[in-house]
């Protein structure tokens, strides 16, 4: 009974996630009569969004005539993008500027360890991702404006879209978890680390680690992955560390790397 009951929710699973990139390129490609970001962000919201898709979502869609686009025959992408890049305005153009400037900063104080403002990369990469949404963003107007396929850009600029919204969520809800609690407390009292870096005076949140909670008839299980930029007193160390819970245990550090 478990063995069926686990396959059917595969399935439901995969049904749904078929249908949810099927409604994305659906929505991206045609005319819409509704919003389309906000249709793409339903039908991305687990079982229940490919749901409302296929009973609402999908009669809002109207095809388009194809043979009114253009697939890009006479269309030079060099011209097309150098052009997109100079009538960026000044402020983005400084945004992306500045982007390179903090990640190369952090490169480069990595590698001659220096100790400080090490957050100059993930706040670059952040930067940088904005920036090149805008871009994307610019890039879909002008290739509607041209009657020139624009599928790819939408699917981009929406993938950046689920990117920071996952990230800026990590950032928010690391920090105020207890998995964060019992790593910072594993830490706190790690003699070895404190005897390479020193006091720690603090730590940084980095938006590329994750946390998972669930939950059955035992009791609820939770894995979290979390990545630290942590500051002594001497140095700073970069470093994820991982957490568990299960039924019978609290939060438990498992692993650093």
């Amino acid at each position: 009974m478990t063995a069926v009951f686990g396959i059917v929710f595969f399935l439901i699973v995969l049904g749904s996630l078929i249908t949810t990139f099927v409604a994305i390129f659906q929505i991206i490609n045609n005319d819409f009569n509704g919003s389309k970001g906000l249709w793409i962000i339903i039908s991305m919201i687990g079982i229940i969004g490919p749901i409302l898709y296929l009973t609402k979502g999908r009669k809002l869609i109207v095809k388009r005539d194809y043979k009114e686009i253009s697939y890009g025959e006479d269309f030079s992408f060099k011209s097309h993008y150098s052009g997109l890049i100079r009538n960026l305005s000044i402020n983005v153009k400084v945004a992306f500027a500045t982007a390179f400037g903090l990640i190369l900063t952090g490169y480069f104080i990595r590698e001659f360890d220096i100790y400080i403002f090490w957050e100059s990369k993930p706040i670059g990469y952040a930067i940088l991702l904005i920036c090149i949404a805008i871009l994307l963003r610019k890039d879909i107007t002008t290739r509607k404006s041209l009657k020139v396929k624009n599928a790819w850009s939408h699917i981009g600029f929406w993938i950046i879209v689920f990117i920071l919204f996952v990230k800026t969520l990590i950032t928010v809800i690391l920090p105020n978890s207890d998995a964060y609690k019992t790593a910072k407390d594993y830490l706190n009292n790690d003699s070895q680390l404190t005897s390479e870096i020193g006091e720690i005076r603090g730590y940084t949140v980095l938006p590329s680690g994750g946390i998972e909670m669930s939950s059955s008839s035992n009791g609820t299980y939770g894995a979290a992955s979390i990545a630290l930029i942590i500051k002594g007193t001497e140095k700073y160390r970069e470093l994820t560390i991982y957490v568990e819970k299960t039924p019978d245990t609290d939060w438990t550090v498992i692993g650093i790397e």
